[in-house]
């Protein structure tokens, strides 16, 4: 009965679910070192726009 169980709240009991829940695991982590990169490149995008704003608002002699 225990094997065809697939209730998400209970704790893992086979090999088969640790492992599954273990390569989950990596995927989101993969995902998530991914968003970091991503946001990251945003941050340092927004920082160039900002100064380049700067640089051209500035009045003309």
């Amino acid at each position: 009965m225990s094997q065809y169980r697939e209730l998400k709240n209970e704790p893992a009991a086979s090999v088969d679910r640790v492992r599954e829940l273990e390569a989950e695991l990596k995927e989101m982590r993969r995902q998530l070192q991914e968003k970091d990169h991503q946001l990251t490149d945003a941050q340092e995008e927004l920082a160039i726009v900002k100064k380049a704003v700067h640089i051209f608002s500035k009045p003309r002699n």
